[in-house]
């Protein structure tokens, strides 16, 4: 009975903080019939995570303690706002209704419903062995979640440090972190107060998870918006784009980062940067193509949700911005001048392109927008501003790479990234597009599509092929991430594309049906074994149940042993513990308590001296290095894999064991 009620509470809960606001906000800045019910769905959900961040950031900086009742309150009262101002300050009768333009044919139906099933089926495969949580960056982002839970405050990102001051070592005061944004964590801690549901336990694995759906059905509605300009195909074109990227987001390539192996690793900034970069795109193609300041307003919310969100996430965002609007100006100019019969006429260029400038400033200054704009750079500078601005993280991001991993991929790399047929089918979607605007003159939504397309994807594509000429000093691999959404946009449209073209032209091109047909068969074989193959060679198969279980089990233990007081210290190993990073949520001293020793490569790191202090302490206790390093930390509880460190303990009178197990032992050091 207990475990069905902490279920239902959950799932509630996960309706209250991912679900209500964002729809109440959602029905308030839009009138009636402006959205598809999938459009709604995945809307509400990005939109109702900025909101509750905000909410819970705003609580916070006024002192209001952040609890279930408050968290709640704070929630009920907002969408509580929202219905009224639908029902009493809107000037027209408000009714939120489901547009019904997008009615897919029965059969794309069932192909939407058979590739969004495959694309969970998939996903739930390889997360049935990785939902144990174990995974390291979880467990850093957990610790801050779990600090609000407890605290009911707002954390302060800061850590202590062994550190190196002339020949001795000490254990630092408290300094900033700029690695973790506040928004990684309000989430977690709005549900687990709600539903009280602790967290070590399933439940990250499946908020990600769910972001990581939301993600790929944004992308979906995105791509169908986006591609409904064109005359010159059917209706049915862009729907079949959108389902063919679902496709390459859905069941193929699925394990891959940034999906399930995001998911299961615990990479919280970028799953949730992965939603909202899509969802800010839409926004902004839908206030640029219709004209509405409200869509405009909507993008720029959600913008500044991604700031307090994810630092990385927000600074791709800005170069994928810049790019779709240095796209959309070459592919204007280019529009302009080349069927123009005065080539080199510049007024009519201005008499083009003035509207549009006209109408980009109308909508930036309306009543609807520019009050926006100002109340959030007020609350950057007055109420509460990101960590990363505080510890000047940003200017670690510019400049020239400094290490390997940040100096770019190359094309294989980058192919075997986001996979072969993908990235085949996106380079042969830019080359489709760009050639179609050189054969006929285009409006302006149609520039705006490509502009979105190809900015969006070459944007990410210099960033991790030419981070020297970007000024870029970030981890190439990690920016690669972000470019699968973009690829299987265009991999989507080119696959379409091909299937149209032939079939508008076989009759020209005189082949005879089979070949057509085998054709087609060959090109989709293609699709599905390279992101199916993808997906085996990406499976964890290894269960770590167990071994987890050991060191929570030893971590409890420790923690709540009456002996240790505040002034002891405790130093673990990384190396060889399974799901260590957890340790430090059983104890809540501090993000760095437990100490670690970190993996053996990084203390020779040339790039970044480390203190050695944490190494010899494990590796070698005894000599006279250790035992100084013992004496200035004050380090007297060792954790650590019995396989891999015993011999050095064993023959030490110094340290007696006082927990045992298969995988992991603590010692404690006599003073």
């Amino acid at each position: 009975m207990e475990f069905i009620q902490e279920q239902f509470l959950f799932y509630l809960s996960l309706i209250v903080v991912m679900f209500v606001p964002g729809f109440f906000l959602l029905t308030t800045i839009f009138q009636k019939k402006r959205f598809s019910q999938i459009e709604a769905l995945v809307f509400s959900i990005t939109l109702s995570i900025i909101s509750v961040d905000f909410l819970m950031i705003v609580m916070g900086k006024m002192g209001i303690p952040l609890n279930f009742w408050s968290v709640l309150s704070g929630i009920a009262l907002f969408s509580a706002g929202c219905f009224f101002i639908q029902k009493n300050v809107q000037k027209k009768n408000f009714s939120f209704e489901f547009k019904k333009t997008d009615n897919f044919s029965k059969n794309q139906t069932i192909l939407i419903v058979l590739i969004l099933f495959l694309a969970i089926f998939v996903r739930t495969a390889h997360l049935k062995n990785a939902i144990f949580p174990t995974a390291t960056d979880l467990g850093h982002h957990m610790y801050w979640s779990k600090l609000i839970t407890e605290t009911g405050e707002l954390p302060v990102y800061e850590k202590q440090e062994i550190e190196k001051v002339g020949e001795s070592y000490q254990v630092s005061e408290p300094s900033p972190i700029a690695d973790f944004i506040i928004g990684e964590h309000l989430i977690f801690a709005a549900i687990s107060l709600l539903s009280g549901v602790g967290f070590v336990t399933y439940f990250p694995t499946i908020i990600l998870f769910l972001v990581n759906i939301a993600g790929i059905l944004t992308v979906f509605v995105f791509t169908l918006r986006l591609f409904e300009n064109d005359s010159e195909k059917p209706t049915s074109f862009s729907k079949n784009v959108a389902i063919a990227t679902l496709l390459f987001l859905g069941p193929l390539y699925a394990i891959s980062s940034p999906q399930s192996t995001f998911v299961s690793g615990g990479v919280v900034g970028n799953m949730i940067g992965n939603l909202l970069i899509p969802s800010a795109l839409y926004f902004y193609f839908k206030a640029l193509k219709e004209n509405d300041s409200w869509s405009l307003f909507t993008g720029i919310f959600l913008t500044a949700g991604m700031i307090y969100t994810h630092h990385l996430s927000s600074f791709i965002f800005i170069y994928i911005f810049a790019f779709i609007f240095i796209t959309f100006n070459i592919l204007f100019i280019f529009n302009s001048v080349w069927f123009s019969k005065k080539k080199r006429d510049a007024k009519k260029l201005f008499k083009d392109y003035s509207p549009v400038v006209t109408a980009w400033v109308k909508m930036i200054f309306s009543k609807n927008v520019f009050p926006l704009i100002i109340a959030f750079l007020l609350f950057f500078f007055f109420v509460f501003t990101p960590a990363y601005i505080e510890t000047s993280a940003v200017d670690t991001a510019i400049g020239a790479p400094s290490k390997s991993t940040r100096a770019g991929l190359s094309l294989t790399e980058i192919k075997f990234n986001i996979g072969e047929s993908r990235m085949l089918l996106a380079t042969l979607g830019v080359l489709i597009i760009l050639l179609s605007h050189a054969k006929k003159k285009d409006d302006t939504n149609t520039i705006y599509s490509s502009a979105f397309a190809l900015g969006w994807f070459v944007a990410i594509f210099s960033m991790i092929t030419i981070p020297e000429t970007l000024h870029l000093n970030l981890p190439s691999g990690r920016i690669a991430s972000y470019f699968v959404f973009p690829a299987s946009v265009l991999a989507g449209f080119s696959l379409t594309w091909i299937f149209w073209f032939i079939k508008i032209t076989k009759r020209k091109l005189m082949l005879p049906a089979s070949i057509i047909s085998a054709f087609f068969f060959a090109l989709f074989v293609f699709v599905l074994v390279n992101g199916m193959f993808d997906n085996s060679e990406s499976f964890e198969n290894k269960k770590n149940y167990q071994e987890a279980n050991r060191v929570y089990h030893a971590s409890k233990y420790l923690a709540g042993n009456p002996n240790l007081s505040e002034s002891d210290i405790v130093l673990k190993d990384h190396n060889y513990l399974k799901a260590d990073t957890w340790m430090k949520i059983f104890f809540m001293r501090d993000y760095n308590f437990p100490f670690s020793r970190s993996y053996f490569k990084r203390y020779e790191d040339p790039t970044k001296p480390r203190e050695m202090c944490t190494l010899w302490m494990i590796s070698n206790p005894t000599t006279t290095q250790g035992e100084q390093c013992f004496e200035e930390t004050g380090v007297n509880f060792l954790v650590v894999n019995p396989k891999n460190d015993t011999v050095q303990f064993k023959n030490a009178n110094q340290f007696n064991k006082i927990y045992s197990g298969n995988e992991i032992v603590i010692y404690y050091r006599k003073n």
